[in-house]
């Protein structure tokens, strides 16, 4: 009996033993995943006592950009220091960040690297027997700031963003948010010294979500083509605004309102001005009680129309119709399967989710289709979308981490490209682009246009209400079909009017100068 009890004993014993073995490796393999996906986050955290600990005690190591300019670096007195060149700073900002917390640049974000957490025992030891200053890791980024720099001089004094991106690998090229600060003056900033544009220290590039307009019309084309079998071959007709009840939002078809009873009906209304030439007219005249309307610009229709046409022409009429064909439950459907609602936890970068709300009524659901409801994308994501029509559907993680090296110049690390997920099949791709290309030649964003490149693009106009009245954010985002120039590009100007007149041009001088550059 006391055998049995001893043996009992002992395999309980083994069978404990086991376990916490299992919870053991199990726990590790778990924090080992949790430090590669949240590791740089951790780090980036102001409240990171590690990290500030860590500044005491060592220099933290330069920040260049592609090409080697120096951005950041460590003087022998221990203060932080920023290239000289004000314009390129300030274009530069975002991207850097600061020592401090504020934003998540690339201070914040690789302060692992920064602040010499990356280093082995074997430099470790050689830096605690040294007599020079120890010194953190080198950090080589994928922007040009050069570019970043034009872009921002592009701007001018625009609110906003501007990102460029090669397609084929994710890496960001250039990324410039307005209004921006200057890094070198972050102590007069934070102690009152200097004053600070509101939301300055905001990257609009990662973490602003704006609503997109007709940009917007890529999801809903993509789930057109998805959800309606032929719907390359069919005709539109758009011949007239689109008239919904006004109390319960119901599509009312055999209901026409004409231009002249038009300023009687059209309050709530929710349309692109995407047209070339088009000016922000803000809010229009009351409506009646009976209707809401969705209309082209400046009641221009389109006849007889194909969806190709459509897209070209950003027919608002059109898109009204396919979005509530399709249904709010598909729209939301295609666009998680785009990405859109997706929590990032990239390693390179904060990056907040775009969303989609599924409208209840036609009127909704209609203003959704044509990304004017509550529709909201950062200009990160709307680059990632494009640059995945451009790459065949495959979408990459887009990156500004290129190399690591030590104080020697050797490499630790460099940094490879990502693929986050396939959004699109080949033959959908395919025809995203041909559209896009139909856009960019014929349709709304010929000022995008480069001699001698195929450019394929969408333009967008967004409505939004500023202080009761109606103002309008210009939108543009589009890629060049170039193998050795794998171009994505997204642009917004708040309040710049419409995607055609601002945003387009700009897209179009920065893809040109990125091609003269050899990217």
């Amino acid at each position: 009996m006391k055998k049995e009890r001893k043996d009992s004993t002992r395999n309980h014993i083994k069978a404990m033993l086991a376990l916490f073995c299992v919870m053991f490796i199990v726990l590790s393999v778990y924090l080992g995943y949790i430090v590669n996906v949240y590791g740089n986050r951790w780090f980036a955290s102001p409240y990171n006592t590690r990290v500030a600990n860590r500044k005491g005690t060592i220099a933290a190591g330069m920040l260049l950009d592609r090409n080697g300019v120096r951005l950041a670096y460590t003087n022998s007195e221990g203060k932080r220091k920023y290239v000289d060149v004000k314009s390129l700073r300030r274009s530069m900002s975002h991207v850097i960040g600061d020592t401090y917390g504020q934003t998540f640049g690339a201070e914040s974000m690789f302060a692992k690297y920064l602040l010499g957490f990356d280093s082995r025992l074997t430099d470790e030891f050689e830096q605690l027997i040294g007599t020079q200053q120890k010194v953190g890791s080198s950090v080589l980024l994928t922007v040009d700031s050069e570019l970043c720099e034009y872009a921002y001089k592009l701007m001018d004094d625009y609110w906003g963003a501007v990102v460029l991106m090669n397609y084929k690998t994710g890496e960001i090229l250039a990324s410039v948010s307005q209004p921006t600060f200057d890094p070198k003056y972050m102590e007069d900033y934070l102690n009152g010294e200097k004053e600070l544009a509101a939301s300055a220290m905001v990257n609009r590039v990662t973490m602003g979500r704006y609503t997109p307009g007709s940009t917007f019309k890529i999801v809903t084309m993509i789930a057109a083509l998805r959800y309606l079998p032929g719907i390359e071959n069919r005709t539109f007709n758009c011949d007239g605004a689109l008239v919904f009840d006004k109390k319960t939002g119901k599509y009312l078809p055999n209901i026409h309102v004409d231009d002249e009873e038009f300023a009687a009906a059209s309050e709530n209304i929710k349309y692109d001005r995407d047209q070339e030439g088009a000016e922000d007219v803000g809010a229009e005249p009351a409506a009646s009680e009976l209707y809401s309307i969705v209309r082209d610009s400046h009641s221009e229709y389109h006849g007889e129309i194909d969806i190709y046409t459509a897209f070209a022409k950003s027919c608002n009429n059109t898109f009204a119709k396919l979005a509530m064909e399709l249904g709010p439950a598909r729209l939301a459907t295609v666009a998680k399967e785009l990405g859109i609602g997706d929590e990032f936890l990239f390693n390179d970068m904060m990056l907040y989710s775009s969303s989609f709300e599924k409208g209840s009524t036609d009127l909704e659901v209609a203003w959704s289709g044509i990304g004017q409801y509550k529709d909201l994308m950062t200009p990160m994501q709307t680059c990632m979308l494009t640059a995945a029509i451009a790459n065949g559907g495959v979408m990459m993680e887009p990156r500004l981490l290129s190399r690591v090296a030590d104080g020697n110049n050797r490499v630790k690390l460099t940094a490879g490209s990502r693929v986050y997920k396939a959004v699109l099949t080949a033959a959908e791709s395919e025809i995203m682009q041909n559209a896009m290309f139909d856009t960019v030649n014929h349709g709304t964003g010929r000022k995008a246009a480069l001699e001698s490149y195929q450019v394929g693009g969408k333009t967008g106009s967004a409505e939004v209400s500023s202080n009761k009245s109606v103002k309008t954010h210009s939108w543009f985002t589009g890629f060049v079909a170039d193998d050795e120039h794998p171009l994505a590009v997204t642009v917004i100007l708040e309040q710049a009017g419409g995607g055609a007149s601002a945003a387009a041009p700009l897209a179009g001088q920065l893809l040109k100068k990125a091609i003269k550059l050899g990217y």
